[in-house]
């Protein structure tokens, strides 16, 4: 584990830059990175996981780690050890939370017992899959993609809150096989569609692989992804009654469609 400056201009809010460690985890499932984006200050923030999807890596999620950070949540952002086998990616997230707790000093500010995760695409079915711990707040999809029915059986199990923001049905996010993940759902949930979205657009920084090959991403899109993620971990981890008040006015964005409440 080693800390390393964040780059220059990173920061998008005005206050000092989040603070980061580089991260070389030793786990049950095999080894891997990931980078931790800790707020400026040092006092005791809720840890946030954040996973890519399918074929990506860390580096393809890292402005959600930087802005999460700057919301006051210690952001996990993995590299997974798998490009395919969904349930070892599941097995690592929850490793990644008792790694965290054991080798990062208390002092850094990553809470432990207070722990959200969100993932885009493949990484929303082995967030999801990692979902049912005590530990767990929150669960996020983003756009996210099941397979073979796991994320449906995992939905069944998962008690947090969770949040499902969804893009057009396409092939890349499996025809929108999301829904059967939200029809699944029977603990607190907010299922909302963003219109014109592609499954580009939740990925942040996305590139023009993926955009040739699932859509154009689009910066006002991305925003709604940004703004309610953000609103769900504010509202159920730090009980931020702005944050709660967003999400409850969610109807009358016209960028939005309700999909289940």
């Amino acid at each position: 584990m080693r800390m390393k400056p964040e780059p220059k201009g990173s920061c998008e809010s005005g206050q000092p830059p989040p603070r980061f460690l580089l991260l070389k985890l030793q786990t049950h499932v095999g080894a891997f990175e990931a980078d931790l984006y800790l707020p400026a200050s040092r006092s005791k923030a809720p840890l946030v996981i954040v996973a890519h999807g399918f074929w990506r890596n860390k580096a393809k999620m890292a402005n959600w780690g930087r802005h999460l950070a700057e919301q006051g949540f210690a952001v996990a952002v993995p590299t997974l050890p798998s490009w395919a086998d969904h349930a070892r990616n599941g097995r690592a997230i929850g490793e990644m939370i008792d790694w965290i707790a054991a080798n990062v000093s208390p002092s850094e500010g990553a809470d432990v017992d207070r722990v959200g995760l969100m993932g885009y695409s493949a990484g929303g079915l082995a967030t999801l899959l990692a979902a049912n711990d005590p530990r767990v707040q929150v669960w996020i999809g983003l756009d996210p993609v099941d397979v073979a029915g796991k994320g449906v059986e995992a939905a069944k199990r998962l008690s947090c809150f969770a949040l499902i923001l969804r893009g057009t049905p396409h092939a890349c996010n499996g025809n929108g096989n999301a829904q059967g993940i939200q029809a699944a759902l029977t603990s607190r949930c907010l299922c909302l569609m963003v219109k014109g979205a592609t499954h580009s657009d939740p990925e942040w920084p996305t590139d023009l692989l993926a955009e040739a090959v699932c859509g154009k991403s689009s910066d006002a899109r991305r925003a709604l992804f940004v703004r309610y993620a953000t609103a769900a971990l504010r509202a159920e981890m730090l009980a931020d009654p702005q944050a709660k008040s967003v999400l409850d006015a969610v109807g009358t964005d016209p960028g939005i469609r309700l999909l289940a409440q």
